[in-house]
């Protein structure tokens, strides 16, 4: 299946999901940005669920920076694919310098993209996580972590296309991953979209100040679900 663009995926994967049961009174749609945001603002909208971010930054392979190795959360959750690593023969070290600077743009990004707002409280909350597409999965990796260290209710995990490797992995992880399209292997999440351009900072603000005013309530933070 080709996707005109991320709208268009948006809609088909909130078609599925809107086939299958949850809680609507206890459930946050939680985007991977930038371009898991006009995706997951399409299960949002159509399921009227409120919408927040998920601030993650894949740690690339030196010399090959778009092959994911790894991952960091903004609070400073990491994940290393270590078969990936193993064979390729890096030491996770050698990209440590990548991990720091990493949690410096997530910080300068979330503060950009959140325009003010705040995030939402997750403890307890079922969530479902929306990507554009996932390839080594190595970016839900490590947002499974953080979600499990927030102590939330049920995760889901859902895409348009996926690496089938990548659902059968991330189905052990999580209660339910929800993907349209299964290639194996995946070369690029771009060949799935006609459009595949970039997702500008303004299309997420927008978005997401489009979206809090489906269910302001939950707009609020709890400072110790850090903790």
């Amino acid at each position: 299946m080709l996707f005109s663009n991320r709208k268009h995926a948006g809609k088909l994967l909130a078609q599925k999901l809107a086939a299958m049961p949850f809680d609507k009174t206890n459930t946050i749609v939680l985007a991977i940005p930038r371009g898991g945001v006009p995706v997951a603002y399409e299960v949002a909208r159509l399921l009227n669920l409120p919408l927040d971010i998920m601030l993650v930054k894949k740690l690339g392979a030196p010399h090959y920076p778009e092959l994911a190795v790894g991952s960091v959360s903004e609070d400073n959750e990491i994940f290393y694919n270590q078969q990936l690593l193993k064979e390729l023969m890096i030491d996770s070290k050698s990209i440590d310098h990548q991990k720091e600077l990493a949690l410096i743009k997530l910080q300068e990004v979330g503060s950009v993209l959140r325009a003010g707002s705040t995030p939402l409280i997750l403890r307890g909350k079922n969530v479902i996580v929306v990507d554009d597409g996932i390839a080594t999965g190595s970016t839900m990796e490590v947002v499974i972590q953080v979600l499990k260290k927030r102590k939330v209710g049920n995760i889901t995990i859902a895409a348009p296309v996926s690496s089938a490797d990548s659902v059968e992995k991330l189905n052990k992880q999580v209660n339910r991953v929800v993907v349209l399209n299964t290639p194996n292997p995946i070369y690029s999440v771009g060949e799935w979209y006609g459009d595949y351009s970039q997702v500008e900072t303004d299309e997420v603000v927008t978005l997401l100040k489009n979206i809090s005013t489906i269910i302001p309530k939950y707009r609020t933070f709890n400072n110790a679900e850090l903790s």
